[in-house]
């Protein structure tokens, strides 16, 4: 035997094109208003690992490791190496930077 817990509240969307069930007031409020955020997943951002280096004349840099290529791409200042160690290169960054190097 399953039991369930059927909606208290009926709302009619911000649209006004379809029936909604909602458990409390506040919700069904939120529904018929337009204030509920959608459930769409954002698209996935890829990263990529690397490292950072100083070079001789004081350049902050940091080398991407994407696959079998390195890619040098240069940064403003240590704080922004190390974000990047951090959080990794996003792919298009990436991208942009290795066909930038190519035109060199």
């Amino acid at each position: 035997m399953t039991y369930s817990i059927a909606p208290n509240f009926v709302a009619l969307s911000a649209d006004r094109q379809s029936l909604v069930g909602c458990y409390n007031l506040s919700s069904a409020r939120a529904y018929a208003s337009g204030r509920v955020p959608e459930k769409v997943a954002k698209p996935t951002s890829y990263t990529y690992n690397c490292k950072a280096f100083v070079s001789p004349l004081g350049q902050f840099y940091v080398n991407i490791h994407a696959g079998s290529q390195v890619v040098r791409m240069d940064v403003a200042n240590a704080q922004t190496a190390l974000h990047y160690v951090r959080n990794g290169v996003d792919t298009a960054l990436a991208c942009s930077i290795y066909f930038s190097n190519l035109s060199k």
